[in-house]
């Protein structure tokens, strides 16, 4: 047994947070969104919804961490290893929710405080759940991050009696958390979830689920899809049947923006988990190269690039579809506007891709993709609202010109 050593709190911090690629990706996400929410004060919407962001992402980062655990047994051969990385953790927390909190007394929103509450409240369920089942890493955090999505966006102001209710739910939780299962406990299954969750990005989707109906689609994206696998086509499917229920909804209640919010939250989700998908199967060129089809390894890199582009002109036509059955019932809008958000969310996917092709540390991968997506994001939002000349379609069409030439440009690096 090893002696227990004083060691600083911080000690291995860098390792453990940023060296670790799963959990950079969310305690990345989580340092950038906090920063953002002392920028995004004079936008309430938008201050609440990183608020969220921030601290869902911080728990999660936090529960990668105790699935780690599961899956190691360095917690029983060095001392204090538990303690020790848990303590940063809480750190973390306590520094994002006083970075959020500062954010709201600059806003001077007594009701954003509901939504600090409210998003410590899904975090601790996502931390306390997974530091027992590591199965259940990807179904909380994606429906956690749903449902805080959708609080945000179709609830303006969340009422001010919900800050007492999140502390009575804190304080039921901390008394019995000892009584759910036994917590960082090694098991067998731990591992592979842990491995499996690296290769595939933590998709929220089942390997087996809808794998029948879209090997044509896998075709038509090769080599695209070698790289990403069955969850492309299947991200794709699931996508059109989202926009599908969504401008059904929509003829019945009012909900356009919520409808093309969340709509882009998808296409940039499923775009970041693509990329980190290729990335962990970096590894692969070498069996791609052995395929008859490719002379060359430049040539087999021509052909993602190709794919890549086939995949930007789906989600063009995808989001034009979406929005153009979406202004019919909205007289304010145009089919230019609609138009110049395909536009938007085509260049988006492309620069995205590029980003992919040229970065090789996972670390600064993942920053880049964060502010990427938050460009893209904010991007194809403006143009589906403001979208209303041609001289922005234009330049929509322009920039998608430039991110399609890029991404062919920048294959060479990969």
């Amino acid at each position: 047994m090893m002696q227990v050593s004083k060691r600083a709190w911080s000690q291995g911090a860098v390792s453990l947070w940023l060296k670790d690629a799963g959990c950079a990706s969310y305690f990345i996400a989580a340092i950038i969104s906090a920063l953002l929410c002392l920028i995004a004060t004079g936008i309430e919407d938008l201050l609440a919804l990183m608020i969220m962001f921030t601290i869902i992402c911080m728990y999660s980062a936090i529960a990668w961490q105790s699935i780690r655990m599961q899956a190691t047994e360095w917690q029983s051969l060095v001392v204090g290893y538990r303690k020790h990385v848990m303590f940063q953790g809480k750190v973390f927390i306590v520094f994002s929710n006083l970075i959020s909190l500062l954010s709201i007394i600059i806003a001077g929103n007594i009701n954003l405080l509901a939504t600090l509450t409210l998003a410590n409240l899904i975090g601790l369920i996502i931390w306390f759940l997974n530091r027992s089942f590591s199965h259940l890493f990807t179904s909380v955090c994606y429906f956690s991050f749903f449902i805080a999505t959708l609080v945000c966006v179709l609830i303006e102001k969340l009422p001010v009696w919900l800050i007492p209710v999140n502390i009575i739910a804190y304080i039921a939780i901390a008394l019995l958390h000892n009584h759910f299962s036994s917590a960082y406990v090694w098991r067998p299954d731990s591992l592979s979830n842990y491995r499996n969750g690296l290769q595939s990005g933590w998709s929220p989707i089942p390997s087996g689920f809808l794998s029948n109906y879209g090997s044509s689609i896998n075709k038509g994206l090769f080599p695209l899809s070698y790289f990403v696998g069955s969850g492309l086509s299947q991200y794709l499917i699931l996508l059109t049947l989202l926009c599908f229920v969504g401008v059904v909804a929509n003829l019945f209640y009012s909900i356009t923006e919520q409808v093309i919010f969340v709509l882009t939250l998808c296409i940039f989700a499923i775009v970041t988990l693509s990329l980190w998908s290729k990335v962990q199967k970096q590894n692969s060129w070498e069996l791609l190269f052995t395929l008859p089809i490719y002379n060359t390894s430049y040539s087999a890199k021509i052909a993602l690039s190709h794919s890549v582009l086939k995949l930007a002109a789906l989600v063009a036509l995808l989001c034009f579809s979406t929005a153009a059955a979406l202004t019919v019932a909205n007289k304010e809008l145009l089919l230019v506007n609609a138009l110049s958000y395909s536009l938007a969310c085509a260049a988006g996917l492309l620069l995205s891709f590029a980003i992919g092709n040229i970065c090789k540390n996972i670390n600064l991968l993942s920053v880049l993709l964060c502010l990427s997506f938050g460009l893209n994001m904010g991007l194809a939002t403006y143009m589906f609202d403001h979208g209303d000349s041609l001289s922005k379609l234009t330049m929509m069409g322009i920039y998608t010109f430039v991110m399609a030439a890029i991404n062919r440009l920048t294959v060479r690096y990969l």
